[in-house]
């Protein structure tokens, strides 16, 4: 009928939406793509991060609750019932039995035809023991086609025959009360000890993926890539957050941050999400090993052509420093990740089912920080990882970086009066000594910043490309709305108050700030600011204050520039494993993010012979 149809309707709508839901929006990489001319370039895959990995289903939900079920339920057992305990339960039962078969015998006449009555008496007065009850023999006789009148002994009137039943039945509830006590306390203490030991195990679960000590599930698992982060990790942060379950962070035991982002990310240590070693132990088994226990587990991503793909990344930058370029590792180093890519790509050829057809070793670092070789010269950390093979795919930290910098400096539009009327304000400073004199620039950029180290990065980088940098120091206050401003401090804690103040102050032009960021986690604040721009105004009584002329609107579309570092490092290391999925080899990636980034390695590369003249050998 009408109603019928409906239902069905209903039904079908509903699983095509959960189809739709399970699909979109991840999508299968596009096949290579051949590159036209002498070339060869591959193309940029614009993904989103959602479109990455499958989402789990309700079923693999389920799934995955019920292995970590199993995981603290075998636990469980296993320590309340160990060898000493197995064996004083076994004689515990054992004397149940024996003396529900004593019970009975003493009531047959000839106990020794009558084996099949006393075996079922025993079994089937085991569990009633247990809260004190018994199954009377007569029924159990009955069930076997037996006549209890003639099995079981018969007493007459006279006084003899009624003290001989009296002490058979007084024999007969004392075997009884004595298997119920037994066989009582027994299950209760069990009970006892499995419930208290199930507290403990479910405890020192949560402890151990709360340590990172916990093996990953399987279940709902499609693709997974590992991500080495040393002790802290801006990047691995955000990748926890965007792929969950597909990314296995790895963590050094001496991070102090590791257990926040387990607690955070596990939904208070319900289910492991990262992994630990012990400070320093990369090449250690014992500390690996523990993480392959489920030999059929899925570990790989998968190409087009079905390759299984041991990916595994290493994120060697140091936590809110982006810009120290030339700074060598804090946390991990080059050597370090090296350990990991070896025994990890041993561990999976030897303790999985399914062997990795293939493994790709990506490292993330500044290249320019300086190797010492063991004599007097240098190497670049690119340049040293390129004759080690350390690594199969290395990307630089700092280019796409500088590269998002000059992108909007050359976006970015002056105000050519207040340039012009405040040009003879600005003083030299430091930077003409860094640029070696005045020179003509087509832009001038404000520098916030207290860091020397990043002012010098970006002031002879940028004065390369045509851009005049200048600090607080080279300008009047109140000329400083109008221009341009770069916000980058130590922290971005502290990027984010400082820019706070200037907008909500009116201190500075919002649609020409750029602010630098090493953490995702202040976007949200900074969303917040943003709101509040039209809140605040100017205080009263604050007549130092520069006020913001009346001409200053907000602009449509983003309310100021935002370069967050571990974004960007995100979506590279997401483009690379697509190109890899695509079918690319390391070596052709590698080839297209060095011509990416060819300008900005010129341009560093030749500060670099600026500031190191090539010394002539003496003879």
């Amino acid at each position: 009928g009408r109603g019928t149809m409906t239902r069905v309707r209903s039904m079908l709508l509903r699983s095509k939406a959960h189809v739709r839901w399970f699909i979109t929006p991840w999508k299968q990489p596009p096949a290579r793509e051949e590159s036209e001319g002498d070339v060869e370039r591959i193309p940029s895959i614009p993904w989103d991060y959602k479109m990455e990995f499958r989402n789990p289903t309700s079923t693999h939900l389920f799934m995955r609750n019920l292995e970590l079920a199993v995981r603290v339920t075998a636990k469980t057992f296993r320590d309340a019932f160990p060898y000493r305990s197995r064996v004083a339960i076994g004689s515990s039962f054992t004397a149940v039995m024996a003396i529900g078969m004593m019970e009975c015998a003493i009531q047959l006449n000839d106990p020794h035809l009558y084996m099949p009555l006393l075996v079922k008496y025993t079994l089937w007065n085991f569990f009633p023991s247990m809260i004190w009850d018994t199954i009377p023999a007569d029924t159990v006789a009955w069930s076997l086609g037996l006549d209890p009148l003639e099995i079981f002994r018969q007493f007459g009137s006279e006084a003899a025959d009624l003290a001989a039943k009296a002490k058979m039945n007084m024999g007969v509830q004392g075997l009884k009360v004595a298997r119920s006590i037994l066989a009582s306390f027994m299950t209760l203490t069990q009970i006892i000890r499995v419930l208290q030991t199930a507290l403990k195990v479910s405890e020192w679960h949560k402890e151990a993926i709360l340590d990172g000590r916990e093996p990953p599930v399987g279940h709902g698992i499609h693709e997974r890539f590992i991500r080495m982060g040393g002790t802290a990790s801006d990047v691995t942060e955000l990748s926890m957050a965007r792929y969950k379950r597909n990314i296995l962070p790895v963590f050094d035991g001496s991070s102090s941050r590791r257990r926040a982002l387990a607690a955070e990310f596990s939904d208070g240590g319900k289910f492991p999400v990262m992994w630990t070693v012990q400070s320093g132990n990369y090449a250690s088994l014992t500390d690996w090993e523990p993480m392959f226990s489920d030999p059929t587990a899925q570990w790989y991503l998968t190409t087009r052509n079905g390759e299984k793909i041991l990916y595994i990344e290493a994120d060697a930058t140091n936590v809110e420093e982006a810009l120290a370029l030339g700074k060598e590792a804090t946390d991990l180093s080059v050597a370090q990740a090296s350990r990991g890519f070896r025994v990890l790509e041993m561990l999976a050829n030897t303790k999985l089912v399914n062997p990795p057809d293939s493994i790709v070793r990506v490292f993330l670092a500044d290249t320019r920080q300086k190797i010492s070789p063991g004599g007097n010269k240098s190497l670049d950390l690119g340049e040293y990882v390129e004759q080690t093979k350390e690594a199969d795919i290395t990307i630089d930290a700092t280019a796409p970086l500088l590269q998002e910098v000059m992108d909007w400096c050359e976006a970015v539009k002056p105000d050519p009066e207040a340039e012009e009327a405040n040009g003879s304000k600005w003083k030299p400073g430091w930077f003409t000594e860094i640029t070696g004199g005045n020179k003509e620039f087509k832009k001038t950029i404000l520098f916030d910043t207290t860091n020397k180290d990043y002012y010098n990065v970006i002031a002879k980088t940028l004065s390369k490309v045509g851009y005049r940098i200048i600090d607080r120091g080279s300008i009047d206050p109140q000329a400083s709305f109008h221009l341009p401003r770069l916000i980058y401090r130590e922290t971005s804690a502290d990027t984010i108050s400082l820019f706070h103040t200037l907008i909500t102050r009116r201190l500075a032009d919002p649609s020409r700030c750029c602010i630098m960021i090493d953490s995702s986690r202040v976007v949200q604040e900074l969303d917040y600011i943003g709101s509040q721009f039209q809140k605040f105004q100017p205080l009263e009584d604050d007549h130092d204050a520069p006020v913001a002329p009346r001409s200053a609107t907000v602009q449509e579309g983003p309310l100021f520039k935002t370069i967050c570092s571990a974004v960007i490092y995100d979506d590279l290391l997401r483009q690379v494993r697509i190109w890899t999925r695509m079918g690319y080899k390391p070596y052709e990636i590698q080839r297209e993010l060095n011509q990416r980034f060819a300008p900005i390695f010129s341009l560093q590369k030749e500060l670099e012979e600026e500031e190191d003249p090539i010394d002539i050998e003496e003879d």
